[in-house]
């Protein structure tokens, strides 16, 4: 009769799959652990430019209609308005909606930590008939902030363009 003899243990082979599986599950897992700032940051500017821009829309389809973004008081949002009523926000044509962004709801739900200021009178980003900014005078600048990080959209004065 022939002793047979059990191992206990794994393979070589059975080793390297089991780690190239491992690697691959931490090589999807490691963009989950970067900088949540940057990614609320992201989020909340591309949702004020897109604001920005239907803002200089209406603008440029109402000429006799000042409209202007409203950043709120304690910067935790904003609306489209007109500067005669900058407390009562437009509503969308389709939806009926009012044009009201608020940072940590809806479609800015996950920018729960971001600040916005602006460096323009009464927090109003106003855009005259052919797009640009009525006020001349500067350059509109509207300041994201969550944690240590700032991000910096501005508006040039004459031709509206958002960098």
């Amino acid at each position: 009769m022939s002793a047979t003899t059990h191992r206990h243990g794994f393979t070589f082979l059975e080793l390297l799959v089991s780690l190239g599986i491992m690697a691959m599950l931490a090589a999807l897992a490691a963009p989950m652990f970067g900088s949540n700032e940057a990614l609320q940051l992201d989020i909340t500017k591309r949702l004020l430019v897109s604001d920005l821009e239907y803002a200089q829309v209406l603008a440029i389809a109402n000429p006799e209609t000042e409209v202007a973004l409203i950043v709120d008081e304690d910067g935790s949002g904003w609306s489209i308005a007109t500067l005669n009523s900058p407390s009562v926000p437009l509503t969308n044509t389709s939806t009926g909606e009012p044009l009201v962004t608020t940072l940590g709801s809806n479609a800015a739900a996950s920018a729960t930590n971001v600040q916005l200021t602006c460096n323009t009178e009464n927090n109003a980003v106003a855009f005259d008939q052919n797009g640009g900014l009525i006020d001349f005078a500067q350059s509109a600048q509207l300041y994201l902030q969550c944690g240590e990080t700032v991000l910096v959209v501005e508006i040039s004065p004459t031709t509206g363009s958002i960098r």
